[in-house]
């Protein structure tokens, strides 16, 4: 191997030869020196412009810098940036005094530009710094960027703001640095045409060329530390590279690496490169190709640094006879786009991936399954419960619940397949290759997964999940139908009591799109106006007397025909449309009655009675609601009776104590409570003495059971003694023939309601039969 020539851009050479060049032009020194130091006084400044033109493109790049702090709320000051970088563009064309710059140099006193060519590319570079400041405006703003003008004629095609100002800065950089060149360029040619006139002009005198030879070394020595002053000022890494290795490394590059030049010349560069880069590196460096190119590099305290290089092939040039590399410490950019990355598609929560990247794989997999017929499986993970841990220990437990969640489901999978979650408490996992087999293992790894208790706030918590699959046998496919067929399976899941798994079927997917219909339907219907309220009498046993109705709901769909209350209120239940639903019978209900008052078709005590949701007291401002009911109807709160069943007010946690607090509140106002459907819940005698209720409503099934079944009768004759011995009135629900009213009398009942007396029927027909009972009140003899 040759021994590569020490490359040593700033050493004054040939002074021999200039001293014999000045011995001979001696008899024309005076018109020499008067030459040299017109053509040197014209340089003086060139130096300092340089510095200042190359000085825009870190201005350009901080500005940048500052645009993208100040968008993502960090503290910054792109306003005194965009300032120095008009400032520094005006004075580099008309002369006058540099703006200082922190941290860089001191206010210089410039020159007005000369020069044709320098001043149009300075005058390029103003517009395109115009040009920069407007789009960085506009970045800040949140703007779009499409109406903004092109003063430099930049003809950018992208519409993104941020890509915009990164191609403007980079632009602006790119004519600094050809202003630079330029001026360089015309320096050399102004001293190589000094150094021939000095020739022509030697005979002048040797003494005057003497004079004229120190004046013309001194020139070129300032002129050289000025440009030694750029390069080893610089941040920049620049580098030398031939067919031997590093010829030549700068200052910034011996800084970085702890090294001396000499340590890093020929092949010792490569062992501060990363070696998956070495390769990358030494090849663009021997070819000179890519222009451009991302690699690591090791700095004197052993961390890795992301360098950007920009190569500048000078083979052909026989000053340097190299490539040069001038590389930049892009570190912390890499690093903030690796974290804005991050944050696009991972969950913020527990470091999951989130539904963006979780899409973009699950595309990849359908793409994958379409070439190769690959089977693959979705499933969809619900968290059982999960509601009661926020509502009870609140929601910072609740997120902490969810970190543990994640971590022992990252721990259960496969680390080809993909696990994300979606939000709240749903996660989903891909299941790469995946049959149904291995997918119902996954699920049970899952579940197994939540077996342990989780601490949380100090408490153990034991959670389940359920579980949906769905499943992808190979070919073309969509992933809105996957996600979807997921998701019906995992309510299949939660319908069969949670903590299992359902692979989805295709008659899920029919009884969801019923449900779904019917939800939509049952939404236009009360926009639509399509429900009715039916009431049906209450008859006091002992006087077959009419002392109140039940208002009941009746949805009369123009498509489906009049739809049972057991198929509708359900869906309106779990599609929250209960609540619209609830009011309007509530303020209907409540406007009969008061008709019915005007009419004076209502005997004393007569109570209308209403049914409540127990999500519509768990919601909370229901008690509001009441009173704005009642107030609008002018109806007296002791007319109203609201009923509600056992397990809308034995609930436990936040939501069973909204309800009871909303009861108590109703109640105090003087509307009735009833208790429904009472036997068949859950409440204990204990639990039964706090509750604010009036009546007892003893369930249709231990009525009409009771004909046959002793224990029925025992049932009913016990809640009924139970009622009295706690000062309330029971109520028989479903009295349908006279022997079942007759049970209910002798059982204790005060009360029958059933088809034996009435069916529900609309306002009207109850109409004319409170007046009915009226007239024959009426004709009744008084004792």
């Amino acid at each position: 191997m040759s021994r590569s020539r020490l490359f040593q851009p700033f050493t004054v050479r040939n002074r021999r030869t200039v001293a014999l060049i000045l011995l001979m032009f001696a008899l024309y020194s005076t018109l020499s020196v008067a030459l040299s130091i017109r053509a040197t006084g014209r340089s003086r400044h060139r130096a300092v412009v340089v510095q200042v033109a190359a000085r825009q493109r870190t201005l350009a790049e901080r500005y940048v810098t500052d645009v993208l702090l100040a968008r993502d709320g960090m503290p910054s000051d792109p306003a005194s940036t965009a300032s120095l970088l008009s400032e520094s563009a005006d004075v580099l064309i008309n002369g006058g005094e540099a703006p200082a710059v922190d941290g860089d140099d001191d206010e210089t006193d410039l020159p007005p530009a000369d020069g044709a060519v320098v001043r149009l590319q300075l005058r390029q570079a103003q517009l395109l710094v115009h040009d920069l400041i407007d789009t960085g405006n506009a970045v800040l703003a949140k703007e779009s960027v499409d109406s903004l003008p092109e003063r430099a004629s930049e003809d950018i095609t992208t519409d993104d703001p941020v890509q915009r100002l990164r191609i403007l800065s980079a632009m602006t950089s790119n004519v600094s640095l050809n202003v630079a060149r330029t001026i360089a360029v015309t320096t050399d040619e102004n001293i190589a045409a000094l150094i021939r006139l000095q020739m022509v002009l030697g005979a002048v005198g040797v003494l005057a060329a003497l004079l004229l030879g120190w004046a013309l070394i001194a020139a070129i020595r300032r002129q050289t530390a000025h440009f030694r002053s750029l390069v080893t000022a610089s941040t920049d890494l620049v580098l030398v590279f031939d067919n031997n290795g590093c010829r030549y490394a700068s200052q910034s590059v011996t800084s970085m690496v702890g090294k001396s030049e000499a340590d890093l010349r020929g092949r010792a560069f490569a062992q501060f490169v990363h070696d998956n880069d070495q390769t990358m590196v030494q090849l663009a460096c021997l070819r000179g190709q890519p222009r451009e190119f991302i690699f690591r590099m090791r700095n004197r305290l052993g961390e890795w640094r992301d360098l950007e290089g920009h190569l500048t092939d000078l083979r052909e040039d026989r000053q340097v006879r190299g490539v040069v590399l001038n590389a930049r410490d892009i570190t912390e950019r890499v690093k903030l786009e690796e974290e804005l990355t991050r944050h696009a598609f991972h969950d913020g929560l527990t470091g999951l991936a989130n539904r963006a990247l979780f899409r973009d794989r699950l595309d990849q997999a359908l793409a994958r399954s379409t070439r190769a017929s690959s089977p693959f499986a979705v499933l969809l993970v619900d968290l059982d419960s999960f509601k009661e841990v926020n509502d009870s220990l609140g929601h910072d437990a609740g997120d902490r619940l969810l970190q543990e969640v994640a971590r022992r489901f990252a721990g259960a999978i496969r680390v080809s397949d993909t696990l994300a979650r979606l939000g709240g408490d749903e996660f989903v996992l891909l299941l790469d290759d995946g049959r149904e087999a291995d997918a119902e293992a996954a699920a049970r790894r899952l579940l197994a997964s939540l077996a342990e208790p989780v601490s949380v706030a100090g408490r153990d918590l034991t959670l389940g999940a359920s579980i949906g699959i769905a499943l992808h046998a190979g070919g073309p496919g969509d992933s809105e139908d996957l996600l979807r067929h997921a998701d019906v399976a995992m309510y299949a899941a939660k319908e069969a009591g949670g903590g299992q798994s359902q692979v989805f079927r295709d008659a899920m997917g029919r009884e969801l799109g019923e449900m779904l219909g019917l939800q939509h339907e049952l939404r236009q219907g009360l926009q639509r106006g399509e429900f009715v309220v039916h009431y049906q009498p209450a008859i006091a046993i002992d006087t077959r007397a009419v002392i109140g109705v039940e208002a009941l709901v009746r949805w009369q769909s123009p498509t489906r025909g009049l739809v049972p209350p057991d198929r509708f209120i359900p869906v309106a239940e779990a599609s929250g449309l209960i609540h619209g639903l609830g009011e309007f019978v509530l303020q209907t209900a409540c406007m009969q009655a008061s008709q019915w008052g005007a009419d004076g078709l209502l005997p004393e005590n007569f109570v209308t009675w209403v049914n409540v949701s127990g999500k519509q007291l768990s919601a909370g401002h229901f008690s509001a609601i009441v009173r704005r009911a009642l107030h609008a109807a002018q109806l007296d709160p002791s007319r109203l009776g609201l009923e509600v069943t056992e397990t809308a007010i034995v609930t436990e946690g936040p939501s069973g104590e909204r309800a009871r607090d909303e009861l108590k509140e109703i109640h105090d106002l003087g509307v009735l409570v009833a208790l429904d459907d009472f036997g068949t819940g859950f409440s204990s005698l204990g639990q039964l003495r706090r509750f604010p209720i009036d009546v007892i409503k003893v369930d249709r099934s231990f009525i009409q059971g009771a004909e046959h079944d002793a224990k029925d009768a025992a049932i009913t004759a016990n809640v009924a003694s139970l009622a009295h011995a706690l000062g309330l009135v029971a109520v028989a629900e479903g009295i349908e023939t006279e022997r079942q009213l007759t049970l209910a009398h002798e059982f204790g009942c005060d009360v029958a309601q059933g088809y034996l007396f009435a069916r529900p029927a609309p306002a009207h027909e109850v109409s004319a039969l409170l007046a009915e009972a009226l007239t024959v009140a009426d004709t009744r003899p008084t004792s």
